[in-house]
């Protein structure tokens, strides 16, 4: 990734798979019990599978999170404070695009 508008995927990803964990396991535990689980062996599907998707989602989130964090640790970078950014600026002055 680079530059500041980039986005990690891994937060969009994780937020979907968390929100539909939470959807696809409320309605597991919601029919908790129902006769629709006699065909999958007493098997409430939905709560397992609403619990596989929030724990994955939750996994992204944590890792798309950590490596924002580590790539920006206090937020943007002002383009002044990087060498590239003194050196954008120094030839910006040069060259009579910024006074």
């Amino acid at each position: 990734m680079s530059g500041a508008a980039s986005l990690d995927l891994r937060l969009p990803i994780g937020g979907l798979f968390t929100a539909l964990g939470i959807v696809i396991g409320g309605y597991g535990i919601a029919t908790n019990g129902n006769a629709m689980y006699e065909t999958s062996l007493d098997i409430n599907i939905n709560l397992w599978w609403g619990i596989v998707m929030l724990v994955v989602g939750l996994i992204m989130l944590a890792m798309g999170m950590r490596a924002t964090r580590r790539h920006h640790p206090s937020g943007a970078v002002e383009a002044a404070d990087s060498p590239m950014g003194r050196a954008t600026e120094s030839r910006e002055h040069t060259t009579g695009l910024e006074s």
